[in-house]
């Protein structure tokens, strides 16, 4: 069960190994576009490139989708990046239904781990498989991969990353169900963070704050949706950003405050400041520093708002 790119690389390493699977379970097909057209998951894709049957209920409850699954008779459910399933559901497995979570459960349960990982400065995370339960991303672990994350990490690599080390992790996760050999460990609550998913107000850029704070944010939101500031009016989106030390003369600029020299941009914080590497205007598409100066004129004495 799983809807985005994410999970490609959990159904190929299924499909590979020596173990079956039954059918794949993904969300409908979604409009997309000016013209509206229907769009199939990533997972939908790939599964018909495997040749698997599908189901794209619209209710996970729905008796007919239930019925469907229980003539299936499967030994067990594996969930990456879905929905919450109702008890209905994953009590018609033989063993229920593991996830593939993206964090060191308990840390970080919710919807937007990667994010949060980010946001926050770790330098380490990885991915956790665990038995659903009733309640979200609480349920026994059975297995965790670490990684660790680079000063210049995004969400977009560490995705990739992680969704690498999750076929990892469910692969050894079912190895030890069929030989019996699974040992579940009960979550810290004491120890659990929450990453809840992220609203519009997140994206926005306050200059008050730390260059280093600044710079977590901006990884954290790239390549999308983007951590955003207001320049002339307009909505500026920065990627690909490095923390620099103010000289002493610096350190009483005004936050946001933007210094173009030669092809470079740096824009004050309220401690520090942060070179800008990447950068996309309204409407244009990401570009380098330098392409965009070559195109757009800042003013001298202009600050980010």
């Amino acid at each position: 069960m799983g809807t985005p790119d994410f999970a490609i690389p959990a159904l190929n390493a299924i499909h590979y190994s020596q173990h079956q699977i039954c059918a794949v379970i993904t969300n409908p097909d979604k409009p997309y576009g000016r013209g509206r057209k229907l769009r199939p998951s990533a997972i939908k894709l790939t599964a018909q490139k495997l040749n698997y049957p599908i189901l794209q209920p619209e209710k996970l409850n729905d008796s007919n989708f239930l019925l469907k699954i229980e003539q299936l008779k499967p030994t067990l459910m594996v969930v990456v990046a879905f929905k919450k399933l109702p008890q209905s559901l994953y009590n018609l497995a033989t063993h229920g239904a593991i996830n593939i979570h993206a964090s060191l459960l308990p840390k970080y349960r919710g919807a937007a781990p990667i994010h949060h990982a980010i946001l926050n400065g770790d330098n380490e995370t990885g991915v956790t498989t665990f038995q659903i339960n009733d309640k979200i991303d609480t349920g026994n672990i059975i297995c965790q991969e670490k990684i660790s994350i680079k000063s210049d990490e995004t969400t977009g690599s560490l995705w990739t990353k992680l969704s690498q080390l999750g076929q990892v992790a469910i692969l050894k996760t079912l190895d030890q169900l069929e030989l019996g050999e699974i040992k579940y460990i009960s979550q810290e609550n004491r120890l659990a963070t929450n990453a809840p998913k992220i609203y519009p107000e997140d994206l926005k850029i306050d200059w008050n704050k730390p260059a280093t704070q600044i710079h977590n944010q901006i990884r954290a939101f790239s390549p999308k949706p983007g951590a955003f500031t207001i320049l002339n009016g307009k909505r500026i989106k920065l990627f690909s950003t490095s923390v620099v030390e103010p000289l002493n003369e610096q350190k009483k600029d005004q936050p946001g405050r933007i210094r173009i020299n030669k092809n470079n941009i740096t824009i004050m914080t309220g401690n520090g400041i942060l070179n800008i590497s990447e950068i996309q205007s309204e409407g244009k598409p990401r570009m380098d520093v330098k392409s965009y100066l070559s195109g757009n004129k800042i003013e001298k004495e202009a600050i980010c708002l």
